[in-house]
């Protein structure tokens, strides 16, 4: 009888499970269809495939080699590490779970914290300027863990994208999350050569059979704000992908990410001069048991919001597009594969900074926060001054064509702005001078209510007071934008004495 009633239950429950399945697949498989998504074939190598692939690759056979003639281990030993190497980085991408779950997460998660402004038009305009049969590598700077997610959910109507993945990704659940979503896992600091000659020729086969891939370039997130130096692990083994496919051009398309508010922001100010000596085990534990008490009254107290209509999104999450680099158009590009270790390690580090401080620098968009935070450094303390400033950072970003975003409150503003013909007086610019007036009033109150809601800084009257300990993340949120100015302390020095 109980054999029976289990083997009825298992048929029940397979039978659930696959038809839910199945509906979950075919939704997913209709938002591809609905909004014109090309998967490339690399979403679907199989994991199986790919690891006799780079098992059997004479690279990697040469790696293996050379590792046990300077370890002495045995051959056997270092293949099992290949193994395990392969099973670690791997992705297995999961259309249901990409478009399905991933899409309803990231969409949840971006709208409750953000309003997400994205620049019209950015996206179009860099894939029309790159060529068809070219290897697509999206180039990012890292402001925040939710970068990742902040993109994804930018370009979900456009493209599926793989990203690498620190290793802070592969505890359970989310290294099942995000091998579904594509996303391939890689260590920082790993001195194995076997592993970098692994991962080398994974993201090349990965690229060469055509998979969209994307990295933060900076390898790390900034602790002061400001960009950090490049990596060029990833960019070198991309670049030597033309080894393979000497015909295949390799595009690199920069993508600009900010924030009115980085979840992590204090805890990377506090990091800043070094990492933050460990806690004795007490406070650390103590830290658990609080964080076990708040987070379901946090939770509780936003869902009340949320059903209540009274919550308040964290600002504006924005992301921009810049023009894409040809590596057949970047000087010395195209034999860049074929140098020597030491001249290609130049060649990377000039076409990294380029990549970064250039295309990508020059598209890191303008947040009311950070705009808010370089008028303080600028020596502003009253709303009227504060006012005045933040008009002359925004001239001066929109002289440096960076973007500038402004969301759904900015929107009437925007709309006369772009109105052809607005009427003005003979000679006279009254009209902008109007408008610039509206805009930096509308966005210092946006970013003052933000800062004032976590205390950053307070309002007495026309006087805004910043809270004391938080210069450094004011600072933090300045020096987001600070590369648009060549020499960010003169500029504060001639702002702070008129």
């Amino acid at each position: 009888m109980s054999l029976g009633s289990i083997a009825v239950y298992e048929v029940v429950r397979f039978a659930v499970i696959s038809r839910f399945r199945r509906r979950f697949r075919a939704t997913a498989i209709r938002f591809i269809r609905r909004n014109g998504i090309k998967l490339e074939q690399a979403r679907f190598i199989d994991r199986a495939w790919m690891r006799e692939r780079i098992a059997s690759d004479p690279d990697v056979d040469r790696e293996v080699l050379a590792a046990a003639e300077a370890t002495g281990e045995p051959i056997s030993i270092i293949r099992d590490r290949v193994d395990e190497y392969i099973e670690e980085i791997a992705p297995y991408f999961s259309i249901a779970m990409y478009y399905r779950l991933g899409a309803n997460m990231a969409k949840r998660l971006v709208n409750f914290c953000f309003e997400l402004v994205e620049d019209p038009g950015g996206f179009e305009a860099q894939t029309a300027a790159i060529p068809d049969d070219a290897v697509r590598v999206y180039v990012i700077n890292h402001r925040s863990m939710a970068d990742s997610v902040v993109l994804s959910y930018g370009l979900l109507n456009r493209i599926a994208l793989s990203y690498a993945v620190g290793e802070w990704a592969r505890i359970w659940p989310l290294n099942y999350l995000f091998r579904a979503f594509g996303s391939y896992f890689v260590r920082r600091g790993e001195k194995d050569p076997v592993y970098h000659k692994v991962l080398e020729r994974f993201l090349q086969l990965l690229a060469g059979h055509g998979g969209v891939t994307g990295f933060f370039i900076e390898g790390g997130l900034s602790r002061d704000g400001a960009l950090r130096p490049p990596k060029l692990g990833l960019l070198d083994y991309l670049v030597k992908l033309r080894r393979d496919f000497p015909d295949r051009d390799i595009a690199f398309l920069p993508v600009g990410l900010n924030y009115d508010r980085v979840l992590e922001d204090r805890t990377l100010v506090a990091e800043r001069d070094g990492p933050v000596p460990k806690k004795w085990l007490v406070w650390r534990l103590l830290g658990v048991l609080g964080i076990l008490f708040w987070l379901p009254v946090l939770v509780f107290a936003n869902v009340v919001k949320v059903a209540t209509r009274s919550h308040r999104k964290f600002g504006y999450a924005a992301l921009a597009f810049g023009e894409p680099l040809l590596l057949s158009e970047w000087p010395g590009g195209a034999e860049l594969h074929a140098l020597d270790d030491g001249p290609r390690q130049q060649g990377i580090a000039a076409l990294a900074d380029e990549i970064l401080n250039q295309r990508i620098g020059s598209v890191i968009p303008a947040t009311p926060v950070p705009v808010l935070a370089m008028a303080l450094r600028r020596g502003a303390r009253t709303l009227p001054d504060m006012n005045q400033a933040v008009r002359e950072v925004l001239a001066e970003l929109r002289e440096y064509n960076a973007p500038i975003a402004l969301g759904a409150a900015f929107a009437d503003v925007i709309e006369r702005r772009r109105a052809p013909g607005l009427p003005s007086m003979p000679g006279s610019t009254l009209d902008n001078q109007l408008l610039d007036h509206e805009e930096a009033e509308l966005l210092t109150s946006l970013a003052l209510r933000g800062l004032r809601m976590r205390r950053i800084v307070r309002v007495r009257g026309d006087v805004v007071e910043v809270m004391k300990g938080e210069d450094p993340v004011l600072d933090y949120y300045a020096n987001s934008i600070g590369h648009y100015w060549p020499d960010t302390s003169s500029v504060m020095t001639n702002s702070a004495s008129k």
